[in-house]
């Protein structure tokens, strides 16, 4: 001992158990431990014992990670100083606390001026951490009710957001990726950044361990999830149909949505359910954008008793396809037959579906030859405008507007049509009434130089049906 440089430290951590020994001076008799040389470079002796450091420089964590040419120990833990010298706390003199991510430029000194200490900060008996409540116990002697408030809002992690600058101080969100506009910019911060948004997932109240800023989801639902009237409806991607200015009117295909233009279906009488309740996308489209399956319409009306017999006679007479009758608001409620196509006459007495085949109503064409076909009688030579000559009162007799040929030739009454025209209204012959030989009407014929052609053409030269015309 008359050698030594100065006894050994006896500074020891509770619990804590080296090789063997609570401290250096538990084995100052045996200087090999530290010191051999020419064999073993210091260095490698002192963290043959202290692993947990040598984990450190290992793996790039922690304190140690921070420190330039780390491996000379002795520079900054030094010993033979007594046993009450701290070797851990003498190494804060040369430590260089910019290396860490917590400056010291605004932590110099206590509200009341005095030096700030390192333990301040940093307990003597848990190395260099900092527990969640130091940062607020010595803030809190200054501001509590802002303290307290500021806890609630964003957590108890302080080195979170605060690297001792302050970082925060002229933040500068539009600078993010995630700039503030429309009806974004005036939100309280804590809207979005929230221990229900922490990053981490925590939610187990003020002083879990989160991360309120770093990594907040962008995603629009993870604040609007509860806004949301089509979910499964439509993507995740908000900012396809919405953004912050408004998130109505939404944009659909680049414009401006609106329900009828869009779908021809007014949502005036479709706010709200039977019961009151608000009556989302979802309650009629049921996983489809575009298409309403039937379900969803009879499903929902048919609610109730009343409404349920209401809706099987509805269905029995008209159909299935709601929307080719129904617009929503409501176009057929107040309906008139007349204003469309007026039922007079026989067309009075005949059932829905005579007209409407399949119980398709719109489109419904009002031509008289979609459900009475033309007769071959006179296909083809007056048209299909039956209502010139016909009536709904009766289909027979038609109204002739020029016939030059008496109906009543042979004054024994007027003659049924097809008495002379057989086959054709273009058509004409004498032969059904008069008995004629056709070889003697085609000699007398003949020398009065009238063609076999032109003697087919009766009522050419017999316009009154008389064989002499006055």
């Amino acid at each position: 001992m008359a050698f030594s440089p100065g006894r050994l430290s006896a500074k020891s951590r509770p619990g804590l158990v080296l090789k063997g020994y609570t401290s250096h001076a538990a084995f100052e008799g045996d200087c090999s431990l530290c010191h051999q040389p020419l064999k073993a470079a210091q260095a490698t002796l002192c963290l043959d014992c202290h692993s947990s450091v040598a984990k450190e420089i290992r793996q790039k964590i922690g304190t140690h990670s921070l420190i330039d040419q780390v491996e000379q120990c002795f520079d900054c833990h030094t010993d033979h100083h007594g046993e009450n010298f701290d070797p851990s706390l003498a190494s804060f003199a040369s430590f260089d606390h910019s290396r860490t991510r917590f400056s010291l430029a605004r932590h110099q000194v206590n509200y009341d001026t005095s030096p700030m200490e390192c333990k301040a900060c940093h307990q003597a008996d848990t190395g260099f951490t900092i527990s969640d409540s130091t940062c607020a116990l010595c803030h809190a002697t200054k501001d509590l009710a802002f303290v307290v408030k500021h806890s609630h809002e964003f957590g108890e992690d302080c080195t979170d957001c605060h690297d001792g600058r302050d970082k925060m101080a002229d933040f500068d969100h539009q600078a993010t990726d995630f700039p503030l506009e429309g009806h974004h910019a005036g939100l309280p911060c804590t809207d979005c950044h929230n221990l229900q948004n922490a990053s981490d997932g925590s939610s187990g109240g003020e002083a879990a361990p989160i991360s309120l800023f770093k990594g907040t989801s962008k995603e629009c639902t993870q604040c609007h999830n509860d806004d949301d009237p089509h979910p499964g409806l439509f993507s995740k991607d908000c900012a396809a149909c919405h953004n912050p200015k408004g998130w109505i009117p939404a944009l659909y295909e680049s414009a401006p949505f609106e329900h009828v233009a869009k779908a021809g279906f007014s949502l005036v009488r479709h706010r709200k359910t039977f019961e009151g309740d608000p009556l989302s996308c979802n309650d009629c489209h049921q996983g489809k954008t575009r298409d309403i399956g039937t379900d969803s319409c009879i499903n929902c009306h048919s609610q109730g008793e009343e409404r349920t017999a209401f809706m099987a006679r509805h269905q029995e007479q008209y159909g299935l396809d709601c929307t080719s009758c129904h617009d929503g608001l409501d176009r057929m409620h107040d309906f008139v037959h007349e204003k469309v196509f007026p039922l007079e006459g026989k067309h009075a007495e005949i059932a829905c579906q005579d007209c409407h085949k399949d119980k398709v109503f719109a489109g419904t064409p009002k031509e008289c030859v979609h459900c009475h076909e033309e007769p071959k009688i006179h296909a083809g030579f007056f048209g299909v405008q039956c209502q010139l000559c016909h009536k709904t009162q009766a289909w027979a007799p038609a109204l002739l507007h020029m016939h030059s040929f008496p109906l009543d030739h042979g004054k024994q009454g007027e003659v049924a049509c097809r008495v002379c025209h057989p086959s054709r209204y273009t058509e004409t012959t004498c032969y059904g009434c008069h008995e004629h030989q056709p070889e003697e009407i085609v000699k007398n014929h003949q020398e009065k130089n009238i063609s076999l052609q032109e003697l087919e053409n009766c009522a050419k030269c017999h316009p009154s049906g008389r064989v002499k015309e006055e």
